[in-house]
Parts: structure tokens; C-alpha cells; sequence
């Protein structure tokens, strides 16, 4: 079976998408099948990973097609492949904005990933992640949360971040019906960190504090290379794990490593 990472949390700005791009590329570095689906209306992890429109379905097509009962012989319509990443991903577009009122018609519209991410088709991947949009409380962030195996929560080193995390914790827990969400958490992955700032080091030793073990250990640093690495007009626009001068590419791969070791 696959192992199903929510890449969540509420603010926006942190770096969700560069998180659930650098990781997915530091699973395939370690030999792992990855697939990525973007959740997200504005599709730049789509776009990142190359998606133009093709006229195939998309992740709207395919959550349309499990609330209208429409039996999908061939799951893989729906999978792209990145030649630049060499990782798999079902894209998103701007009609993933109108698909909460599909996803309220169903009886158990807090199901509907859950029910497609655990058909037979999708165990043949290792790892399968979700880059989420920003708002926690909407129907299809709770149905990536209900979906996941576990949670990573990208926290930009500021105090705003940090402080959106007990609500996230508590809607998490309320969604996987526990009282205990540290089986459910692949970690606090602190991004945009510089050591130079106050805030950045208060931030990070907070989280510690707070968190100890679940908190990675090697912060994502604020460099310029992770803003050319998601600029579409960027020559250099891709993932940044395969290269070994990179600070922040070696930060996100030793993530990777840490959830590639959790794996059960």
C-alpha cells in the first residue's frame, strides 16, 4: 500500500508547493515511486512539473467521475509524467474552484479521496502526496487530511506560522478521530529560515520546545535559489534535491530521508 502524505497547513506563503515539489524529488532520489497531486486551483505544482493543457482529465475530472458513480476503467487517463522530475502527478486547473459543490453532493463527502487514492490502481506507488491549498477548513483539505496517512505541515520561520499550528493539530485530530495526532505526522518542516534573524532562531527553538522530535532537524534555509527554483519564467525552475551545492535542495533531501526511513 501506498503511503499517503498531506503537505498542509493554514497560512499561505510558506512554501507548500516547493515542499511537496522538493520532497517528492528527494523520494524518487531514494528510489521510491512518487505521485504527486495538486489540489490546488491555481495549478503551479502543475506547472512546475511541466502540465499544459492536453485535453486529458484532471484531478476534477476524476473526483467528478467518484461522486457521480462513474466507474473509471483506467485510472492511468488521469496520471502525467515530468520528464525533467521523472515523477508522476495528476494535475490541477482553475476548475478545481467550482468542485466543493460536487464534493457536497456526495453521502460521505468527506470520503471521496479516501475512497479513490485507496483503489488498487494507486498502490503500485510508494508514496503519494498531496500539495493542499491554503484553507484548512474546506471540504477537499478535509478529505486530503481524512485521506492521509500522515501530515507534513511546511512552517515558515515567523511567529504567524507558528502560531497556526495548534488549530491545525486540532482539526487534524478531530478529521482522524484521535486524541494522539503523533502517529499522524510526518513532522514540522521549518522553511524560509535564516539563522541571521531573531525571529527565525525564536521561531525554530520554539518549535523544539514545543514539538521536540517531531520537528525535522535541518530547517529549509531563505535563499534566492528556492524562489528561482518556482519561477515559471526561470530557466532553472525544478526541484532542487539533486544538487549538492545547493543548501536547500540538501535540506529537503535529508526530509525525504527521514520520511523515507519512517516508512512502514
Amino acid at each position: 500500500m501506498s503511503k499517503i502524505i498531506a503537505v498542509a497547513i493554514e497560512k499561505g506563503g510558506v512554501g507548500k508547493t516547493t515542499t511537496a515539489l522538493n520532497i517528492g524529488a528527494g523520494l524518487h532520489l531514494l528510489k521510491k515511486s512518487v505521485l504527486l497531486v495538486d489540489l490546488d486551483q491555481q495549478g503551479h505544482l502543475s506547472r512546475w512539473l511541466g502540465y499544459q493543457p492536453d485535453g486529458k482529465p484532471t484531478i476534477s475530472e476524476l473526483i467528478y467521475q467518484e461522486v457521480s458513480g462513474i466507474c473509471s476503467n483506467d485510472d492511468a487517463l488521469f496520471i502525467r509524467h515530468s520528464d525533467r522530475e521523472q515523477l508522476d502527478y495528476i494535475p490541477a486547473n482553475k476548475m478545481l474552484g467550482g468542485i466543493y459543490a460536487v464534493l457536497g453532493n456526495d453521502g460521505q463527502s468527506n470520503t471521496v479521496l479516501d475512497r479513490i487514492f485507496h483503489r488498487d490502481f494507486f498502490a503500485r506507488y510508494d508514496y503519494i502526496l498531496f500539495d493542499c491549498p491554503t484553507a484548512v477548513d474546506n471540504l477537499l483539505v478535509s478529505n486530503a487530511l481524512k485521506c492521509s496517512d500522515k501530515l507534513l505541515l511546511p512552517v515558515q520561520a515567523e511567529k504567524f506560522a507558528y502560531d497556526c499550528i495548534p488549530q491545525m493539530l486540532q482539526r487534524y485530530m478531530a478529521i482522524k478521530q484521535t486524541q494522539d495526532v503523533k502517529p499522524y505526522l510526518a513532522g514540522m518542516l521549518v522553511t524560509m529560515y535564516s539563522r541571521q534573524t531573531k525571529m527565525s532562531n525564536e521561531v525554530f527553538t520554539a518549535l523544539k520546545e514545543s514539538y521536540g522530535s517531531l520537528v525535522f532537524s535541518e530547517p529549509v534555509p531563505m535563499l534566492q535559489e528556492a524562489r528561482n527554483s518556482t519561477d515559471d519564467d526561470n530557466a532553472l525552475c525544478g526541484s532542487l534535491v539533486h544538487r549538492k551545492s545547493s543548501r536547500v535542495g540538501q535540506a529537503y533531501l535529508a526530509a525525504a530521508k527521514r520520511i523515507a526511513g519512517d516508512k512502514q
